[in-house]
C-alpha cells in the first residue's frame, strides 16, 4: 500500500522547532479551564480532552 519511502516518513517524528512545539502543544488558558477538574471530570477524561483540544 505504501512505498518504502512513505513508510519511512510515517515512522519517524517530523522535524519541529521549539517555538512550534510550544505553539501547537501548549494549552491556552481557555483550554485549561475547559478541561479543569472543577467540572466533575476524572483524570482520564481530562487527559482525553486535553489531547483533543
Amino acid at each position: 500500500m505504501f512505498t518504502d519511502e512513505e513508510l519511512e516518513g510515517l515512522r519517524r517524528f517530523p522535524e519541529i522547532g521549539r517555538e512550534d512545539l510550544f505553539r501547537f502543544f501548549t494549552l491556552a488558558p481557555a483550554d485549561v479551564a475547559f478541561v479543569g477538574p472543577g467540572r466533575g471530570r476524572g483524570s482520564a477524561d481530562r487527559l482525553g480532552l486535553a489531547v483533543a483540544a
